[in-house]
């Protein structure tokens, strides 16, 4: 994806509403990046199939239909591990697919759906679902964003220890400009730049993501990695 895709997503999504939640965010700008019309984001848990956020009211009610039907791509996502994309809900497959939900969307106005399955430590724990009232496929460029963007999730998953669920987490806004942040963050940045063999700033953009998705501050996410009490990982999405 690239350091460049990274920093222009969290851009975006420090754009957003500072109030929402930080999955009703990734949410929002998941519509905007991918040129959808709304996006919803699906989590399994032991309890069950269960809806973690939307981007908007329409698009709470069609991601309710997938979790009232059992029928749906997040379901496909979950099962495969891999995307699961529908460019057109009307074709003889996505009907024969699924029978109830296919012209349930359609009444809702929706066309075409992907599915972005949101991993976990063994397998997927929800997934982020894309929702376009035309129909036809995603641009590649819309493709790896709405990868990205379901990998934020599972970051999000993952940076509060829970391996069976998409957690609720609230996102602080902070500044991305590396001279905005105290030396704390800088020095951090050189020990993730060595210990995962990245450049300064792909570095700091990884404490950006880290920070954001799991609702600390960056100068807190900092000192524990300085602290050795936090160290991040390697993720799919490096490069």
């Amino acid at each position: 994806m690239g350091a460049r895709r990274l920093d222009r997503l969290l851009a975006a999504l420090h754009r957003t509403d500072g109030t929402r939640p930080v999955l009703e965010r990734i949410c929002v700008v998941g519509v905007d990046a991918v040129g959808a019309d709304g996006a919803g984001l699906s989590r399994f848990a032991a309890k069950g199939h269960s809806m973690a956020a939307a981007s908007d009211p329409s698009a709470a009610e069609v991601e309710g239909l997938q979790i009232e039907l059992s029928e749906g791509p997040c379901l496909n996502a979950r099962e495969t591990g891999h995307p699961f994309l529908e460019p057109d809900l009307r074709s003889s497959a996505a009907l024969a697919r699924w029978p109830r939900f296919a012209p349930a969307a359609l009444a809702h106005g929706v066309a075409a759906v992907f599915a972005f399955p949101v991993a976990g430590p063994q397998r997927p724990v929800g997934a982020l679902d894309l929702y376009v009232r035309r129909a036809g496929d995603l641009s590649s460029e819309g493709f790896e964003d709405a990868i990205l963007l379901a990998d934020l999730v599972s970051l999000a998953s993952l940076s509060r220890g829970d391996d069976t669920s998409i957690p609720d987490s609230d996102a602080v806004s902070e500044a991305a400009e590396p001279w905005a942040h105290p030396a704390v963050v800088h020095q951090a940045s050189g020990m993730v730049s060595e210990q995962l063999r990245v450049d300064p700033d792909a570095a700091l953009l990884r404490l950006r993501a880290y920070a954001f998705v799991s609702g600390r501050r960056l100068a807190d996410v900092a000192a524990a990695v300085v602290e050795r009490r936090l160290r991040l990982d390697a993720w799919d999405f490096d490069g």
